[in-house]
């Protein structure tokens, strides 16, 4: 899935620590690079809010 989304490289065998946010309609709303697992629950709802 992590490829379909240009999240991974398909030669790649491990996805990177990204994550896109994805809308109800199945288009990508926001990609993260970087992502750091303490701060990145604060950083999708904060998107989920002004989403709204």
């Amino acid at each position: 899935m992590s490829i379909a989304f240009g999240v991974s490289e398909p030669d790649s065998p491990r996805s990177p620590r990204k994550s896109v946010l994805i809308g109800p309609d199945g288009k990508v709303v926001a990609s993260y690079d970087a992502v750091k697992p303490a701060d990145h629950p604060a950083e999708v709802i904060a998107d989920l809010d002004g989403m709204k």
